[in-house]
């Protein structure tokens, strides 16, 4: 009976939250092929939870006025954050998912910069965090399943910090921290460029070259939670002028900078970057035959890839693999937006039934990827 209520309570909370409009029983009834009787009595739960809010019926016209519900998106708030070696970026979405609040600070990376953001995030737009009810953080490094950070690179002064606990103390909320690659996969897998796919390697190139792997619809972690840490096995270079995992470009300060000039016709950037895709070519194709994806998403900083990448790492890639199956590369759709993206999705994942009170309720990935930032 417990199940089959529950699953009432989500077919009206989700036909709710798709419209902007309150909707009245027999509306609701209608799109959700539940009974008068029944849409009633859910709805009566839902808004003594708090989800649902009962509209001032219309006295428009004869008869008893209707009563009308809307989704009380207003309720609750996640946040997603991103803290990388050159600052943090937070969102903050209500419980439909969509945007509401966001913040960008470029300071020295400090475990207390995490929930500055999110502070600043709610500053901007008067928002209260007192209806904040889980939070969402993304690290490049290794990190272990309670959010403590095993290793990295790009923030060494972190490691060994349990940023998990550290934010929860300070917001008093519960808190899903994880590795800034593999959200971004998961939000491409789910949302982007990888959408409609249940087997994605993501491929992101900028300062350093990180893969992640999602199987199933699910990240790959692996034992040890490192899985696609590539850059861990000794003396493995992606390139010959890589350093401590760092990408080294000589015709232009930055991949990106590489990238763009190339795009423009610079043909030193173009040779580099035909250079690199075919020094990075073996390690590729070696990922590729151990997972067989359905699909490579690459990110490689430029907002659109015109092909500048795609094309010269494809050929190189196809000269390293013997069978002619091989799965499409394309250009991420999420951009820099991946990992914050990812860091709010996983939340809504991981605390659903904590954010919403209603188990089973699906993430609404959908509008976190849609919104527009504030």
């Amino acid at each position: 009976m417990d199940t089959v209520r529950g699953a009432n309570q989500v077919a009206c909370l989700r036909f709710l939250a798709d419209t902007d409009d309150a909707q009245t029983v027999g509306v609701i009834s209608t799109g959700t092929g539940l009974s008068r009787p029944t849409v009633h009595a859910v709805l009566d739960d839902l808004v003594e939870a708090g989800l649902v809010v009962a509209t001032e019926p219309s006295t428009a016209g004869p008869g008893r006025p209707a009563r009308a519900f809307r989704f009380a998106r207003e309720a609750g708030l996640v946040a997603g954050v991103d803290l990388g070696p050159r600052g943090a970026r937070a969102i903050i979405c209500d419980l439909s998912g969509r945007r509401v609040a966001y913040a960008e600070l470029r300071q020295e990376p400090t475990p207390d910069l995490i929930q500055r953001a999110v502070h600043t995030a709610a500053g901007k737009c008067s928002i209260d965090l007192e209806r904040l009810r889980a939070v969402g953080v993304a690290l490049p490094g290794v990190i272990e399943p309670n959010g403590y950070l095993r290793a990295s690179l790009a923030l060494p002064d972190l490691v060994g910090v349990q940023i998990a606990d550290l934010v929860a103390q300070d917001l008093g909320k519960p808190v899903a921290v994880d590795n800034d690659i593999k959200l971004a996969a998961l939000a491409e897998q789910r949302v982007g460029a990888g959408r409609g796919y249940s087997d994605v390697v993501y491929l992101q190139i900028g300062q350093r070259l990180s893969v992640s792997i999602v199987l199933n619809g699910v990240i790959r972690q692996g034992r040890h939670r490192l899985a696609g840490e590539l850059g861990a096995q000794r003396g493995m270079r992606w390139t010959r002028n890589a350093q401590r995992g760092q990408l080294i470009w000589a015709s232009h300060p930055t991949g990106e900078e590489v990238l763009t000039a190339a795009a423009d016709g610079d043909a030193s950037a173009r040779a580099e970057i035909d250079d690199f895709c075919a020094q990075i070519a073996a390690r590729i194709a070696t990922v590729l035959l151990t997972v067989d994806p359905e699909v490579v998403v690459v990110r490689g900083g430029l907002a659109q890839d015109s092909g500048v990448l795609l094309r010269p790492l494809v050929a190189a890639v196809e000269k390293e693999l013997i069978f002619p199956e091989r799965p499409p590369f394309v250009a991420s759709a999420l951009g820099r937006e991946a990992v914050v993206l990812g860091a709010v999705g996983n939340t809504f994942d991981r605390f659903g039934s904590d954010i919403y009170g209603v188990k089973d309720y699906p993430s609404p990935w959908h509008q976190i990827s849609t919104g527009a930032i504030p």
